[in-house]
């Protein structure tokens, strides 16, 4: 299974095989002992990564009006956003928002948030945080639900600046511009993602229905989704899949009946990293920024990803390229 997983090689904070973890093998450990251990790495690692997004902008910290921070392995308040606008010396009257529970696609739903928000106030900028620490929540059963979650999901931690543009406004090249963001429920798909707590954890079940739902699902809402922006899956030069897994990856591109090679940057972060549930979306589009051809001026892509629902949470976006 392991293998099959096509990943290399991930990223945890805390090492499940770690003597130091050991008590957590012989006696699974508490949702209190889990979310203090949660907070405990996940701050320190949100506010770096905050600080690396923000270093070089020309932006101060007063001009940051809006915190989105989104996790769904980590549930303390206050908690990791309120550490962020401390550390980071934003402003006390910041609104902040907090997506929990949205699972893989809580990227999407935090981008949605921010958009809106500096769409509503063009002066303001917003920050968007995404930090998964699965490693915190491992639990070691005789259950094959928990081998597969093992064998895919990885910590890691994203954040991005977000700000509005004038419709004239040139911007620089490796912008990224998001044009709109849609989400969908597929019917009745309750079963395939299934998130929730127990005594001991955070806890994730994957229906072996999953792969069928994603295969089923993707086309139609992304086929509608660029009708009503005047395209269709020909115009679109970039597919940001979220890496949840071989099948995911397959299964999407199986639906769209686009080229595999088109999945090619999904394929590389789920090698380096696993499934890092929200982070991982935004780490396949830094490498979009970073790799696509620049023969056009313009890369037009679609990314999305899958949350409990099963919904289908995405956006439609343009980069800058020259």
């Amino acid at each position: 299974m392991y293998q099959k997983s096509r990943i290399t090689t991930r990223r945890m904070a805390v090492d499940p095989l770690d003597a130091k973890f050991d008590v957590f093998r012989r006696e699974p450990a508490t949702i209190r002992d889990r979310m203090h251990l949660f907070y405990e790495h996940a701050v320190p690692l949100a506010v770096d990564v905050s600080k690396r997004a923000l270093a070089g902008l020309p932006y101060r910290a007063a001009e940051i009006g809006l915190l989105v921070l989104a996790t769904s392995t980590g549930f303390i308040a206050p908690g990791v956003d309120v550490a962020i606008v401390k550390e980071l010396g934003l402003s006390p009257s910041i609104s902040r928002v907090v997506v929990n529970f949205m699972g893989c696609a809580a990227a999407m739903n935090a981008l949605g948030t921010a958009t809106n928000y500096v769409r509503a106030h063009p002066a303001m900028k917003a920050l968007v945080v995404c930090i998964e620490l699965c490693s915190v929540n491992a639990v070691f059963a005789d259950d094959i639900n928990d081998v597969v979650i093992h064998s895919l999901f990885g910590d890691g931690c994203a954040a991005l600046v977000i700000g509005a543009s004038q419709v004239q406004e040139k911007l620089e090249p490796g912008k990224v511009v998001v044009r709109s963001s849609f989400s969908q429920l597929l019917d009745n798909t309750e079963d395939g993602i299934v998130l929730g707590v127990n005594h001991n954890g955070i806890t994730c079940e994957l229906s072996e229905n999953l792969p069928g739902y994603i295969f089923s699902g993707v086309a139609p809402v992304v086929t509608e989704m660029l009708w009503d922006n005047g395209l269709q899956i020909s115009d679109i030069d970039l597919w940001a899949i979220h890496p949840g897994g071989p099948k995911i990856i397959e299964q999407s591109v199986r639906s769209l009946g686009i080229s595999a090679e088109l999945a090619a940057q999904s394929w590389d972060v789920l090698a380096r990293f696993g499934n890092m549930l929200s982070v991982s979306l935004i780490f396949v589009l830094e490498t979009m920024v970073q790799q696509a051809e620049s023969a056009k001026a313009i890369s037009t892509g679609v990314a999305f990803a899958f949350g409990p629902g099963v919904t289908v949470e995405g956006m439609l976006f343009d980069i800058i390229r020259r």
